[in-house]
């Protein structure tokens, strides 16, 4: 029993001296920082800033070797999603000190980032540039952090789709502004030209029974074709050209009825979507990234509004549709009524000039 016992006890002498040449072995070849520190995982996010977020994911596998990824996601102020650079990342730590790098096409145009894990606490530097601090969070953490950007993303993308509704709504009013005046304009000239084109049919009836009567005198003296002047010729070309001109009088009322609906459909349209532009901004504008701003927009638009289609272009427009439209079928009837007279002397003289 006493032989046991010492035996024991060499043993146990034994091993606490191994166990302190071993303690001394990693203190005096730096392997103390590989005990005692767990390894590397985890999502590092930044802080700071409400509409970016910096996030470095980080494993280390095997003990001393990095690898993850770096991603940087930013609200994008113009377009309809954030924006999101991703880069992948291999590296070393050794202590708190950490090397990681961003790999390039055949080692060229790679970036090298350096600093320190601190606890919670991971601090970057790359050349050239000031360190940035992110810090341990979960990776339901990091979730939120972009829901949270989303969010943000989403009021931007109200505000702006709000202000294009605007910009719509005023390029409409413009537009309709533009057609009142231009119908104005063209629909009191052709009511005034009422009476030309009466003249226009009459001067050109003379002209035809005048070509008619001379040449009939010339066929009978038995002058030569030649020798009739340019008034044949006049008469069977103004013929060729006039079936057109009597199908554009006849579709003129067709254009007509087709521009006055256009018009009477923007009268609709534009305070209806001046409303619709304006119940848009409201419900942006407490959300916006510059409410104060938004809201000044919002309370010019409001003033606007009333503005946006003139009573008086629209009293002036609907007054003169019907006269122009009734003046327009006015012309038809004297088209109608004068073409075939005339279409019956151009006959007559196209028969005389050829049996010459």
């Amino acid at each position: 029993m006493d032989g046991e016992a010492s035996l024991l006890g060499v043993l146990r002498s034994g091993v606490a001296r191994g166990a302190l040449a071993l303690v001394c072995l990693i203190a005096l070849t730096g392997f103390g920082p590989w005990f005692g520190r767990p390894l590397v995982n985890g999502y590092y996010v930044s802080r700071g800033s409400a509409a970016s977020t910096i996030m470095v994911r980080l494993v280390e596998a095997p003990r001393g070797h990095l690898s993850g990824a770096l991603v940087v996601t930013t609200v994008d102020q113009g377009g309809s999603a954030p924006d999101v650079t991703r880069r992948t990342l291999q590296g070393s730590i050794a202590g708190g000190n950490i090397t990681l790098k961003t790999p390039g096409l055949f080692g060229l145009l790679s970036a090298v980032y350096v600093g320190t894990l601190d606890g919670d606490r991971l601090t970057l530097s790359l050349q050239g540039h000031s360190p940035f601090t992110l810090y341990l969070t979960s990776a339901a953490g990091y979730q939120n952090r972009l829901a949270a950007l989303r969010r943000i993303q989403s009021n931007i993308n109200a505000t702006l789709s709000a202000a294009r509704s605007v910009k719509n709504s005023v390029k409409l009013a413009l537009r309709l502004h533009a057609a009142l005046k231009r119908y104005i304009a063209w629909g009191q000239q052709r009511i005034s030209h009422q009476g030309g084109v009466r003249l226009w049919w009459a001067k050109k009836a003379k002209y035809y029974d005048a070509c008619l009567a001379k040449i009939r005198s010339l066929n009978g003296d038995g002058v030569p074709t030649a020798n009739w002047g340019s008034c044949p010729g006049n008469v069977l070309y103004d013929y060729h050209l006039r079936d057109q001109e009597v199908a554009d009088i006849q579709s003129l009322g067709k254009q007509d009825a087709a521009q006055v609906s256009v018009i009477q459909q923007m009268i609709v349209d534009v305070p209806l979507d001046a409303s619709a532009a304006e119940r848009q901004l409201r419900a942006a504008c407490p959300n916006a990234p510059q409410p104060k701003a938004c809201n000044q927009y919002l309370q010019h638009l409001i003033a606007a509004k009333p503005k946006m289609v003139s009573a008086t272009e629209v009293a002036t427009f609907r007054a003169l549709a019907p006269r122009v439209a009734k003046a327009i079928a006015a012309d038809a009837e004297v088209a109608d009524t004068n073409n075939p007279q005339l279409a019956h002397i151009a006959t007559e003289i196209k028969a005389l000039y050829w049996k010459r």
